[in-house]
């Protein structure tokens, strides 16, 4: 559940629903280790082993990593694995027609190409922030656009 920033007596927007401070019962207080979320992990009293694993789509084969138990065969990502497993998954939603589309007329002011992005769906961009263009194929000048905010 994600929330946004809040100061005392609002509502707390989440994803799922309105909580309010006369919901919250109390607060709890912890510490996570330096280690917690070093690799390799222990499952079944026993350290994870490093795994190969494949997927494909259309043709498009990826390979990524997991850490999986020898005893139960669960699997296990690090951060990276999962943010390269992530956009995988939305290569694959474009593919097969599942993504928001949109069609934006190409400009061109005599030196550069450009298109305009609709205000809706730039909101939280902010000037400065960089653009990661990653060509995907070259014969149907296919990219892969992602913003990195700048904080």
């Amino acid at each position: 559940m994600r929330r946004n920033e809040t100061r005392r007596n609002e509502i707390i927007s989440t994803t799922d629903e309105e909580v309010k401070e006369e919901d919250i019962i109390g607060e709890e207080k912890f510490e996570i280790s330096k280690d917690a979320f070093k690799f390799p992990v222990n499952c079944c009293s026993k350290k994870t082993i490093l795994a190969n694993k494949k997927l494909s789509i259309n043709a498009i084969e990826f390979s990524y990593s997991v850490w999986q138990c020898s005893k139960c065969k669960k699997e296990y990502l690090d951060s990276e694995q999962a943010k390269r497993l992530e956009k995988f998954w939305m290569l694959e939603k474009v593919m097969e027609n599942r993504s928001i589309r949109m069609e934006r007329a190409m400009n061109f002011d005599g030196k550069t190409f450009f298109f305009r992005f609709p205000k809706e769906i730039s909101k939280g961009w902010h000037k400065g922030d960089l653009v990661d263009i990653n060509l995907i194929n070259s014969e149907n000048n296919m990219f892969f656009i992602e913003i990195k905010h700048q904080h």
